[in-house]
């Protein structure tokens, strides 16, 4: 029986789930979030590098379009969801219930730097409350995609980057006490970016290895290693779960992409944004045990339905806005 196709939507789909469930579960198996963080970010790596070296190039013209278009692909769709997360804070904190049980982050700014922090989602602004919690893994999406212009110029560049990445990783050492820094500070983070680059470069090498469906099952059973050691996912875990993604990305990466598979990948962003403010939604009547039938059933159900208005509604109709690329440069070897 031929299998159906399991393209980079359905991927990003499922990653964006698995964050979700994080978040709305209170059982959910751990490791998943942060391997799909990561894959994330390899993901970025790839395809950022794959759009500049065959469509956009590197000259002037080229990197404006590429800025132009990343800006209008990850901030209007933002700014929406910031606003329906300070809304949100705003009627729980007036009827004395703080949210943070969902995500330690989820608290209303307070100071100049974290309103700075909100609005422009720069790296290096120290952060504080955030109206979307999930932002700090995509603050760090946007500095490098201002760096990838630079890894993605050539295999060395890219192997540069792979080398400074996984000696910061070593210097802060792979165990339980240094995962977050690791995991969720910047330039450790230039790790996966540089891994999805370099092996964007290398792809038609790695063609041998394309194995759609095998490479995706992989990844998931990967995480079940947590059920038998539960220090895995946050000292040698995340490394192998890196690997895999790259396998994943690269299997994936030819797969045809069809409607059904381009609106998963649609979804996948909003619900990404948004599932934490919807979540507190269900709070006052479900509370903050987060079971799976009673509250990530319906918050997550609900989650997928605004995403679908906002995609169809919003994002697809600002995706007009963007700009042709101008040149189409020759993929780099």
């Amino acid at each position: 029986m031929k299998l159906p196709v399991f393209g980079f939507g359905a991927s990003r789909f499922v990653l964006a789930s698995l964050v979700a469930g994080s978040h709305l579960w209170s059982n959910m198996p751990q490791g998943y979030a942060a391997y799909a963080v990561w894959a994330f970010f390899v993901l970025s790596g790839f395809l950022m590098t794959l759009v500049l070296t065959t469509k956009y190039g590197f000259d002037g013209r080229g990197i404006k379009a590429y800025a132009f278009n990343r800006f209008m692909r990850i901030f209007p769709l933002y700014w929406l969801a910031a606003i329906m997360g300070l809304l949100t804070l705003w009627y729980y904190n007036g009827i004395g219930i703080d949210l943070r049980p969902i995500n330690g982050e989820f608290h209303m700014p307070k100071g100049l730097q974290d309103w700075a922090y909100v609005i422009t989602l720069f790296p290096g602004i120290q952060r504080g409350g955030m109206p979307v919690p999930v932002a700090n893994a995509l603050a760090i999406e946007v500095g490098f995609y201002l760096l990838l212009p630079l890894m993605a110029t050539s295999r060395g560049a890219a192997w540069l980057g792979v080398i400074i990445g996984a000696l910061l990783n070593l210097k802060m050492g792979i165990v339980t006490e240094t995962f977050g820094d690791r995991y969720a500070t910047f330039l450790p983070c230039l790790l996966p970016f540089a891994v999805g680059s370099l092996v964007c470069q290398y792809r038609a090498q790695l063609e041998r290895w394309r194995m759609p469906w095998t490479s995706s099952i992989v990844w998931m059973l990967h995480g079940v290693v947590w059920v038998f050691l539960q220090s895995w996912p946050w000292t040698w875990g995340l490394y192998v779960s890196l690997v895999l993604s790259a396998w994943m990305v690269v299997s994936l990466h030819a797969q045809p992409s069809g409607k059904v598979d381009k609106m998963l990948g649609d979804l996948s962003y909003p619900i990404y944004l948004i599932h934490t403010t919807v979540a507190a939604w269900f709070v006052c009547a479900c509370g903050f045990t987060r079971p799976f039938a009673t509250f990530f059933l319906p918050a997550f159900a609900a989650t997928v339905a605004l995403s679908w208005l906002i995609v169809i509604l919003i994002d697809r109709p600002l995706s007009r806005l963007k700009r042709k690329p101008p040149v189409h440069a020759t993929a780099a070897h």
